[in-house]
């Protein structure tokens, strides 16, 4: 595995890095109006909390608040119920303490059928993007590997759903995992998570994957790369990179500031380390999540389950040990 450093400090692989504390996002992070990056279409839109199940998912609405603090959106929390209630009784309905939806606006569906409710709220032009929960105890689904709600609001969304299994204690987003496959069209995408890095000076660690060929275990020698992915544009890595010294940092270089920086208008300032994958795209994935600690990962999709892309999908969901934030390009 090989990795760089841009706007960072560098961390051995060796080790997972040390804890990180609970967010505080970094005073008038947005002071300077002539580093803000572009506006990316999300601001001002709502992120939406999907609440639902015997108890609502606290870790969920912490993550919504961070996120929209993060774009600088209002936070919606959407209470699913098969009966009608009241706005006031939601906290009850749900088990929670009232200071727990603080701040939100509360919208109330009373349906039959919740995965629908939430999947036409998702598919609302006002929605920048929806975090649900996948409760162990309800119906999976089984093309996605979550609960059938999280898999009608992945199917639905226009733009972005993140899908939180356990519930984190502290919930927090300094490290976020962010694997690219070397194509404009997936980096075109990504603008939201500089977004949050920036306003929570948060870390991007950047994985290219689904363009290194694996090996053997036993086999020290560094990554081949397969041929060029059919888009114009895209990027692979060297077919060999037996000179790191040389080759490693000139490609990171060109690599970060095409598809980072001026394809996914990651904004300046933002700490990013650089790995390449080695192997099958999921597994690397899930493995680095769990070795870097990562608070979050964050996944391009195009829309489709029966292709490579839809595996990879299905797989690192159901292998991640954070959160996952699925965006639609």
């Amino acid at each position: 595995m090989l990795s760089a450093v841009r706007n960072g400090s560098p961390v051995g692989l060796g080790a997972p890095p040390g804890p990180a504390p609970a967010v505080e996002p970094p005073p008038d992070a947005f002071e300077e109006a002539d580093e803000r990056p572009p506006q990316s279409g999300l601001q001002r839109r709502s992120v939406v909390v999907a609440l639902h199940g015997r108890r609502a998912h606290l870790g969920a609405v912490a993550l919504g608040r961070l996120i929209a603090h993060g774009l600088e959106a209002p936070l919606r929390g959407l209470c699913l119920s098969t009966e009608p209630i009241d706005a006031s009784e939601v906290p009850a309905h749900f088990g929670i303490a009232p200071e727990a939806l603080q701040g939100m606006v509360l919208d109330v569906e009373a349906s039959d059928d919740p995965a629908g409710a939430l999947a036409s709220a998702v598919a609302s032009c006002g929605t920048a993007l929806v975090i649900v929960a996948s409760h162990a105890d309800e119906p999976m689904d089984e093309r996605f590997g979550v609960g059938q709600l999280a898999a009608r609001a992945l199917e639905s969304a226009a733009l972005g759903v993140l899908v939180i299994r356990e519930e984190p204690s502290p919930p927090r987003l300094q490290r976020i995992l962010l694997p690219l496959d070397g194509t404009p069209s997936t980096a075109s995408a990504i603008g939201p998570v500089g977004e949050v890095a920036r306003k929570l000076g948060a870390e991007l660690d950047i994985v290219l994957v689904g363009c290194a060929s694996p090996r053997e275990a036993a086999d020290e020698g560094p990554p081949v790369s397969t041929p060029v992915p059919f888009e114009p544009g895209a990027m692979v890595a060297p077919l060999y990179v037996d000179q790191p010294q040389h080759e490693w940092p000139a490609f990171t270089e060109e690599f970060l500031a095409r598809f980072l920086s001026a394809i996914g208008h990651c904004p300046h300032g933002v700490a990013t380390r650089f790995f390449l994958g080695k192997g099958e795209p999921a597994a690397e994935i899930a493995r680095l999540a769990w070795q870097l600690a990562s608070d979050l990962v964050v996944l391009v999709w195009h829309g489709q389950l029966a292709d490579h892309h839809g595996g990879v999908i299905r797989d690192v969901l159901a292998r991640a040990p954070c959160p996952v934030l699925v965006l639609r390009r």
